[in-house]
């Protein structure tokens, strides 16, 4: 009998110290307790077992403490307005959502791991339906349902995190080029050269490595290498460097960033096709409270126009909490860009006849908070001089964007 109970009491341990009875931790003190009055174990087999489970609960707690795990969806339906008057283009409403689930854990005392894996389908209004420099939508592009690990690193931090070394699959313009108003197309504003700087030739996702120095508070150093493919790891490096400068005025917070980039990629040139072997350019990304509900921001970027059609790329504009109108989770944006044509371009579209101007793009968007985890964004873009035509009809786009996080 006494070699039965105690088979049982063994079960009832391993399936504590596996996590299945985790709950029932505090009974399973209790029923040892009881064993131990019943003579059935003795008080030193007592103390161990008890130890055990007490460990086994320890551990499968941190397990759970030290996974954080996020999700979101985002879905956009837009449409044109006025794009039949660009012959043969036509008005079209089309959609598409994005889905991403977000892992990551400390792994030891200053390292931390992330995995990113998305999934989407639909275009969006591709380049075909609304032919411009500036994009309509960065959410879109993801077609046929595929699923893709889009990110995965390790990052560790030395000296209290004043240096942050990072390796692996990356996303560069997540360190590099961002700003606080303008930089999330599930949040913020839609269109591509909002989310980022037109004027930066960054690569897809992909093997790479950033080194992050903050001597001080207020200034981070960055430096970026990332390839174009995991072949050839040597080749075709991209590299970029950025010096963050971060006030504070009072309680009002900035943040102004100055960063040079290389691709080394062989470019072909716009006139003469001669290849050429990098590309090059310049820029700012600066974001600034003006008051707790108001902040400004502006982008500014610069490239060789040999090579790019749009040798500078400019926009401004502001983020306006609903704070004002008691709907303090709530955010009102507005911003305007341009892509200026190159000179090298601009001679190729006059040679073919086509009369020449700097494409804007203004952008207006509300998103409305419904709750912690649901908000609803209408939106509505205007594209004028599109592709540098100056003789392109203007081109509405309204769209609505529902984002869902978990």
């Amino acid at each position: 009998m006494r070699v039965h109970v105690k088979a049982v009491m063994i079960c009832l341990f391993i399936l504590c110290s596996c996590g299945f009875v985790k709950s029932y931790a505090s009974e399973g003190d209790v029923f040892l307790k009881i064993l131990l009055e019943k003579g059935i174990i003795t008080q030193l087999e007592y103390e161990d077992m008890k130890k055990d489970i007490k460990d086994a609960d320890k551990s499968q707690h941190n397990i759970i403490k030290n996974l954080d795990i996020g999700a979101g969806i985002t879905m956009i339906a837009q449409g044109t307005i006025n794009n039949e008057a660009n012959k043969p283009a036509e008005n079209v409403v089309d959609a598409n959502y994005s889905a991403d689930i977000e892992f990551s854990a400390e792994l030891g005392e200053n390292g931390e791991g992330f995995i990113a894996i998305e999934a989407g389908e639909g275009d969006g209004l591709p380049d075909d339906e609304v032919t411009c420099f500036w994009g309509v939508n960065d959410d879109a592009g993801n077609s046929g349902g595929t699923v893709e690990v889009a990110e995965a690193w390790y990052e560790h931090g030395l000296f209290d995190d004043i240096i942050v070394f990072s390796i692996g699959k990356l996303d560069l313009s997540s360190y590099f080029d961002t700003n606080e108003v303008a930089n999330d197309e599930t949040t913020q504003f839609l269109a591509t050269g909002f989310v980022g700087n037109l004027a930066i030739e960054f690569y897809d996702n992909g093997p790479g490595m950033r080194l992050g120095i903050s001597p001080v508070d207020f200034i981070e150093l960055g430096i970026g290498v990332q390839v174009a493919e995991w072949e050839n790891i040597n080749d075709d490096k991209f590299i970029i460097t950025e010096l963050g400068i971060k006030p504070e005025f009072g309680s009002l917070k900035g943040n102004y960033r100055f960063y040079a980039w290389t691709n080394r990629a062989e470019h072909a040139e716009l006139i003469g096709l001669k290849m050429q072997e990098k590309g090059y350019g310049f820029g700012m990304s600066l974001d600034q409270e003006i008051t707790g509900f108001l902040t400004l921001f502006a982008r500014l970027g610069s490239q060789d126009e040999e090579i790019y059609e749009n040798d500078m790329a400019a926009s401004a504009g502001f983020a306006l909490s609903g704070s004002l109108w008691n709907r303090g989770d709530d955010v009102l944006g507005f911003a305007y860009g341009m892509a200026h044509l190159s000179s090298d371009y601009e001679k190729i579209q006059k040679a073919s006849g086509i009369k020449t101007e700097h494409e804007s793009h203004a952008e207006v968007y509300y998103n409305i908070n419904i709750n912690e985890h649901v908000s609803i964004t209408p939106d509505l873009q205007v594209i004028t001089n599109a592709m540098g035509d100056d003789d392109s009809h203007t081109i509405w786009v309204a769209g609505i964007r529902g984002q869902f996080t978990f």
